[in-house]
């Protein structure tokens, strides 16, 4: 059986609510991949449900009437029967009629579903379409295969699905799909894939943002503040390009012995929003005025102690301070509350890829996960961690967390407002009027969070983020997690192929220039290494620039972390337009590496016994005199061996820069001498580095 397992746990999550759009629907490849075809021993999916008509009869008819894709006549069922590995949730027959009649009464109240008969011989080719799409999964997955959180993979129908695990009477926990579909026959193994026998046929919201935070009451202030400043509208932004279609595009020849490299599939915008609940903003102990905020006079009044009182009134002035409180609130990418992590989760975690990347293994968990996503805010950020070094929030997707809990805050004010959780659906929907909880829109995620959220400069620079931060670089742009690039599961190809003006803030600046995203990868030792097992790989005679993440106003080292290889080139750096020092060669030799930059091994040369901590760091500083570091040891290639002990892994140190608030941008051009055009740039990971870090010896800076 090929399916796709990530590693057993005791109990399934899968992500992120599938959506139903009722009317119109995203469609898919026009044809299945081939590569995965079985010698059949067994049932197949189709004939499962085909030889059961007292259950599945009426699913049946469905996925006979939905097509594969626009240019083509086939249908899903005989998708299921023949290619791939696939997770399919079948709705009973029960369940089926039950739908179409609740749809079909919401069609007389006048509302669009899309369906205006109760009758499944009535059901529209393209309404079977949008169902059958949101029940299959391309990947075969167990309900032991996943922790609290997402599929690591979307529907056919580019959704999400969640799963959470309510207690019934009996105190015996289940499994319920998107909030209402309860799994009631689990893990039927076929031979390809597996069938979850669901209740309820899964219809996610087709609603954008803004009108699914309006439809819960229990967040009607915050809802009623998102209005008032204008960013309603701007939640409601879904597709970027009308014209964009990855099937316009022949695939990319690719890299080296890899084959040919797709283009993304589509070009989307998607969203998160966090959100106090009325009952968070009412209580007077979440804030330092003890004021219980049911107003929106309250909520100005909180919000100009934090953000001042310029454009008082104006509300859709950036400078207002509702309008800063709310912008505080948004990110312009989807991120599902995950911890199995695929794509558009917060952070990596119980992620195994395909190629062998296991997080458990080269993200160990005696290190905390994080992550720093921009605002709608201007110039500021949200820090993202899994505390897994403090008991009490190693459960916990955690906002702006503090290592000392708050206690030392250089503004004592805002110990209520950091180490913010971020709230499961599960423990949303425990709060009064949210038992009917709805996350999933068409374009993002709403999630409710614990405390009150602000943004404060001095407490950021200060306490918050006065770290080293590290971004993998395929977090900096939100493209890649808001069109399932980032860390998805591909069965096509180990490369997607990223075209010119894709991403905003990634420009090209030479004819011959290609972008590639590499999907996560086994690393060792011996081979390439990659934190978070994923990167961008650039070739060509290239030229090209991104803008960096914004940081608070002030002085700060970048950092470059990449991969030497034979078939690296001599790159010349540049920030902000400036060069930054002499041409860097990127390729691997013995010389280069131990002479150039300093690498060194932590063994005595003689004895072969590991070096004292005052050698080590007498030879880490002489690294870094040469302007080059080794790589962080907080990132494992194989059990209990680290991206430090590989001479392959290189953190170029770019300079020291005084950061002011706006754009700051990275440029690396090909500078090699007789180049071919086919040399490869590599980039695993950024470091912004506050230099009070860096200076103060009392606390050197640690290996990881």
């Amino acid at each position: 059986m090929n399916i796709n397992f990530a590693k057993s746990i005791k109990r399934l999550a899968i992500g992120a609510l599938l959506t139903l759009p009722c009317c119109t629907f995203i469609a898919c490849d026009d044809e299945i991949d081939q590569s995965n075809r079985f010698t059949f021993k067994g049932e197949l999916i189709a004939t499962h449900l085909e030889n059961n008509p007292d259950k599945f009869s009426k699913f049946s008819e469905i996925l006979r009437k939905a097509k594969i894709g626009k240019k083509t006549s086939g249908n899903m069922l005989r998708t299921l029967s023949t290619y791939g590995s696939y997770t399919c949730f079948a709705p009973t027959n029960e369940a089926v009629d039950a739908f179409l009649q609740e749809q079909y009464e919401r069609y007389l109240n006048e509302e669009r579903t899309g369906i205006t008969s109760p009758y499944i011989e009535d059901l529209s080719d393209s309404m079977a379409t949008v169902i059958a799409k949101n029940h299959i999964i391309e990947t075969g997955y167990k309900t032991t295969d996943i922790s609290d959180g997402s599929f690591p993979r979307s529907t056919m129908n580019r959704r999400s699905t969640t799963i959470t695990w309510p207690v019934d009477e009996s105190g015996h926990p289940y499994a319920l799909i998107n909030s209402h579909a309860r799994i009631i026959t689990q893990d039927l193994e076929m031979e390809n894939g597996v069938i979850q026998v669901i209740n309820s046929v899964l219809n996610p919201s087709n609603k954008p943002v803004p009108d699914l935070l309006a439809s819960h009451k229990a967040l009607s202030l915050f809802s009623e503040a998102l209005v008032l400043t204008g960013y309603d509208e701007y939640l409601r932004t879904h597709v970027i390009d009308e014209e964009y279609d990855s099937k316009d595009y022949e695939p990319n020849p690719g890299i080296g012995k890899e084959g040919a490299a797709p283009y993304p599939e589509e070009k989307r915008q998607r969203f998160t929003l966090f959100i106090e609940p009325n009952e968070v903003l009412a209580d007077p102990a979440n804030n330092h005025l003890g004021l219980s905020i049911t107003t929106i006079e309250d909520l100005v009044k909180f919000a100009e102690e934090w953000y001042g009182t310029n454009a008082r009134g104006d509300y859709k002035n950036p400078e207002n301070a509702l309008n800063k409180y709310i912008a505080y609130h948004i990110l312009d990418r989807q991120l599902q509350y995950s911890t199995s992590s695929g794509p558009g989760g917060f952070i990596m975690e119980s992620y195994v890829s395909k190629d062998g990347f296991n997080s458990e293994i080269n993200m160990p968990t005696y290190f905390d996960r994080y992550d720093y996503f921009e605002t709608k805010l201007k110039y500021t950020m949200i820090k993202v961690t899994k505390p897994f070094t403090n008991p009490e929030l190693q459960s916990h997707i955690v906002l702006n967390y503090a290592q000392n809990m708050g206690k030392l805050c250089k503004n004592p004010k805002m110990a209520r407002h950091m180490n913010v959780i971020v709230e499961k659906a599960s423990v949303t929907k425990e709060r009064e009027g949210l038992e009917d909880f709805d996350q999933n829109c068409i374009n993002g995620f709403l999630h409710t969070i614990d405390r009150i959220l602000v943004y404060n400069e001095v407490e950021m620079a200060g306490n918050i983020i006065n770290e080293r931060m590290r971004w993998d670089i395929s977090s900096i742009f939100p493209e890649l997690t808001n069109n399932y690039i980032r860390w998805s599961q591909q069965d096509k190809s180990f490369t997607t192929y990223i075209p010119e003006g894709y991403c905003e803030r990634f420009e090209i600046l030479s004819n011959n220039t290609h972008v590639y995203y590499l999907h996560p990868h086994r690393t060792t030792l011996g081979g390439y290494p990659n934190y978070q097992g994923d990167e961008l790989l650039v070739t060509g005679t290239y030229d090209f620039r991104y803008r960096i993440p914004y940081v608070p106003e002030g002085s700060y080292e970048i950092r470059f972390g990449f991969s030497q290889s034979d078939m690296r080139a001599v790159t010349q750096f540049y920030f902000d337009g400036k060069i930054c020092g002499i041409p860097v060669d990127m390729r691997w030799t013995d010389n280069n590496t131990f002479v150039t930059m300093g690498w060194f091994k932590e063994t005595d040369e003689v004895t072969g016994a590991p070096l004292s901590e005052e050698e080590l760091r007498a030879k880490d500083k002489t690294m870094r005199n040469h302007g080059f570091m080794k790589a962080p040891a907080s990132c494992h290639l194989e059990k209990g061996k680290s991206m430090r002990e590989s001479q392959l892994a290189i953190r170029k140190i770019v300079g020291t820069f005084y950061l002011k608030p706006g754009e700051h941008w990275l440029r690396f051009k090909n500078v090699t001498e007789n180049t071919d055009g086919k040399q490869q740039f590599n980039q695993d990971y950024l470091e912004i580095v506050p230099t009070t870090i860096i200076s103060d010896p009392s606390k050197p800076e640690d290996i990881y």
